[in-house]
């Protein structure tokens, strides 16, 4: 039999552009869209609600003004929050907080508190001081924080300067911005603390503040997703005509070796049992060709590759001297029972057309 032609010509590369793409966007692209939409609906739905959206237990805020300039945040830039009880506060630890006083507290001050930590802002040290066992039982009328956000209550951002305690052992904070001169105008109880400030490096927040503005919007997400969404386009419409030339190829209204079928990697490409197919019903002189076409992509692969190439090619050497096992490797090669029923019923089509023949 003619040895098989060791030409590359049908064998090319089998990931081009958009099927690579495609490959980084399931591994990337996808997820990150997935997480990406999780976190806008969160913080759209708890920015309208007035609440900190809340992502793996971090919370993420938005700075509305320049009171704690001095101390390096500046309005609009993006911090990270994370959830902190009340004994782990100290004073000179930056919080956010509603700005919000329960009628249950309007008779909480300084005066009739007790002070258990202060801050020293100009030498940035903090003192503290024991705190006393409580005297009385701890009241629990305070409005909850889904009720304070309710009541659209303004979200600071500052710093913990003293903090008091009542005589239920409640904590308060007396807090302030470092660019404001006064402390803020009432303490704050430690019921509305919605996190402490996760120390975050300038740079981080820096480019945080980029993508939420709408230029970074834009940049980071809409021109990726746009580009994602045309290369999906691209793929799709590849796909489309890769099929149809196909089936010109499938129906022998076009070679198999012409450019345009060589050039949607066809040989390549083609399904399993239409390779059996095409190559059983193929001109004889053509036979060794053909089987280049289909499989000879393999042996340029990887060592399995090779072997199963060696393997197809010992059947396909039979083919004309012993069809019977030609066709037995292919139906054992079926993956279901389905396959090899279809392939058997093929096989039973192809000994009828070449009896007749043979008549």
């Amino acid at each position: 039999m003619q040895e098989f032609l060791d030409e590359k010509k049908f064998v090319k590369k089998r990931h081009n552009l958009y099927s690579i793409m495609g490959i980084i966007g399931d591994i990337i692209f996808y997820p990150i869209i997935i997480v990406v939409l999780a976190c806008c609906v969160i913080i759209s739905f708890d920015k309208s609600e007035n609440k900190v959206p809340s992502i793996f237990g971090i919370s993420i805020a938005n700075i509305i003004s320049d009171s704690m300039s001095k101390g390096g945040f500046y309005k609009n830039d993006i911090i990270f929050l994370q959830k902190a009880t009340a004994n782990d506060l100290r004073s000179g630890d930056i919080i956010a907080f509603y700005f919000y006083k329960d009628s249950t507290d309007s008779n909480v001050q300084t005066y009739n508190s007790i002070l258990v930590q202060e801050y020293d802002r100009e030498q940035k040290v903090s003192t503290f001081y024991n705190l006393p066992e409580p005297t009385e039982e701890k009241q629990n009328k305070r409005a909850s924080m889904e009720e304070v956000s309710a009541k659209k209550a303004s979200l600071y951002f500052h710093r913990i300067i003293n903090i008091y305690a009542t005589n239920d052992g409640t904590l308060f904070y007396q807090t302030q911005g470092d660019t404001n001169d006064g402390y803020d105008s009432y303490l704050i109880c430690e019921d509305y603390v919605v996190g402490e400030y996760v120390n975050t490096p300038v740079l981080i927040r820096g480019l945080f503040k980029f993508i939420a503005s709408p230029v970074g919007t834009f940049i980071v997400f809409v021109m990726p997703l746009s580009i994602l969404v045309l290369l999906i386009m691209f793929s799709i419409i590849e796909q489309i005509s890769r099929i149809l030339i196909e089936k010109k190829v499938l129906k022998r209204q076009i070679r198999y070796d012409s450019p345009e079928s060589l050039n949607a990697n066809i040989g390549i490409e083609m399904d399993f049992f239409n390779k059996i197919k095409f190559f059983v019903y193929s001109p004889e002189e053509e036979i060794a060709d053909v089987a280049q076409f289909l499989w000879g992509y393999l042996k340029y692969g990887k060592r399995k590759d090779v072997v199963k190439y060696n393997q197809i090619m010992e059947f396909i050497g039979k083919f004309h001297d012993d069809p019977k096992q030609f066709w037995l490797f292919w139906i054992n090669e079926g993956k279901s029972k389905k396959m090899k029923d279809k392939i058997k019923y093929e096989w039973e089509i192809w000994k009828a057309k070449n009896y007749k023949k043979n008549l």
